[in-house]
């Protein structure tokens, strides 16, 4: 059977690095099948992977060989998660914030006793439920029915790690660990240059945003490839920030800036926005129009995003507010840039249009001030309150404010 089975994971192996897109969830869906096809019964398998991201320490992937719930998350430190439903299986997805391997539930498992050790796998029986176990993790597993806990490295001297549970009578037989054990070098391979993929893409959209990122990886990079969007334009900054950096500590300064974009910038994206610029203390977001979202849409979620913001600055009193300016129109967006340092960004009239409505909130003393054109699009019910010259643009602009 070993011949057969390792023709069957060359093959596989193949077949997967020819995806045009390697996904980690489909790639242990599909490790865990090849293994069941050569008779071994795996009733859960968990592939934690750790890697170097500003966002995330740890990725998590469990399969379950039935569709299933798998229930809360274990620790605080969860990111994103999404469950996926498989060819009649589960495979539940997370990715966990840093500090992910410093929680209690890691530092009490198998994996805390794997990683310190310079062994490459643990096996373990896991006595039945009720009984005196281990390690905590195994009390849930004999409360399913669980009889036998592998874990193994997925490649010598890696972080990598990745366990398999089996319900079957007896556990794992000495045969079927020597045929996981075999097998693991080309899941290695394959999640290796699967993580590669996935980080290079998350990592794309937490310094650049989304829409870059889908033209980076389109291979829309080289410079002056510019796309023309339509859609309302944010534009934002801090009042008085210059003042508050100089009488405030660097590093409670730091902790500020945070709390107040961690504030702002999830309710510009619950909004269908696109931050595309941190402009000093400043913030450039777009809501473009597409073929499911209007231009009349477009404004009333910038809009509804501008208003949320505010409220909320003004509940939890932060110590940072800001004025808005809201504009509408159409802009170019792409590469621009010298072949030694590019970036993705946001240029056109109506960009400086809504970056000189903002100027104008401190003068005016408003929080939110928007264009004629951005109230009329949007229909939203406003009040003039100036007529202002806005530098570098030609003519004056009347400004509203809510009514």
């Amino acid at each position: 059977m070993s011949a057969t089975f390792h023709a069957e994971v060359l093959r596989w192996m193949q077949t997967a690095q020819t995806a045009e897109r390697r996904d980690i969830t489909a790639l242990l869906h599909g490790y865990c099948r090849l293994l069941a096809r050569f008779g071994i019964a795996l009733y859960r398998v968990n592939m934690p992977l750790t890697t170097l991201h500003p966002q995330f320490q740890a990725l998590r992937y469990v399969w379950y060989h039935e569709i299933c719930d798998p229930g809360p998350f274990p620790t605080p430190t969860l990111f994103h998660r999404a469950i996926h439903h498989i060819d009649g299986c589960t495979v539940d997805e997370a990715f966990m914030m840093h500090g992910a391997r410093n929680t209690p539930q890691y530092l009490n498992s198998p994996w805390a006793r794997l990683q310190q050790s310079a062994q490459t796998s643990l096996s373990f029986s896991i006595a039945p439920a009720g009984e005196a176990q281990e390690f905590p993790i195994f009390d849930d597993l004999a409360r399913a029915g669980a009889t036998h806990y592998l874990l193994a490295r997925i490649a010598a001297g890696s972080d990598g790690m990745i366990s398999f549970v089996t319900r079957q009578h007896g556990g794992f037989s000495a045969e079927q660990e020597e045929l996981i054990a075999s097998s693991l070098s080309a899941l290695g391979v394959l999640v290796d240059s699967a993580v590669k993929d996935l980080i290079l893409e998350t990592v794309l959209r937490c310094y650049v945003g989304y829409a870059p990122t889908d033209e980076i990886m389109r291979g829309n990079i080289r410079p002056g490839a510019m796309l023309q969007i339509d859609g309302a334009i944010w534009f934002s900054d801090i009042r008085k920030y210059s003042t508050r950096t100089q009488n405030t500590e660097p590093a409670a300064l730091i902790a500020e800036l945070n709390e107040y974009y961690e504030t702002v910038v999830p309710i510009i994206y619950a909004h269908g926005g696109e931050v595309l610029k941190f402009i000093g203390d400043a913030i450039l977001a777009i809501f473009p129009t597409s073929a499911k979202r209007t231009p009349h849409s477009a404004c009333r979620d910038a809009f509804a995003a501008a208003a949320s913001a505010n409220r909320i600055l003004d509940e939890r009193a932060l110590a940072f507010r800001h004025g808005i300016g809201l504009h509408v129109g159409a802009f170019q967006y792409g590469n621009i840039g010298s072949l030694r340092r590019m970036d993705f960004t946001v240029i056109g009239n109506e960009v400086n249009i809504a970056s000189r409505i903002e100027g104008q909130c401190s003068v005016q003393q408003q929080p939110l001030l928007m264009s004629a054109a951005f109230v009329e699009c949007g229909g939203i019910a406003a009040r003039a309150i100036a007529r202002a010259a806005l530098k570098g643009i030609s003519g004056e602009a009347e400004l509203f404010v809510p009514a």
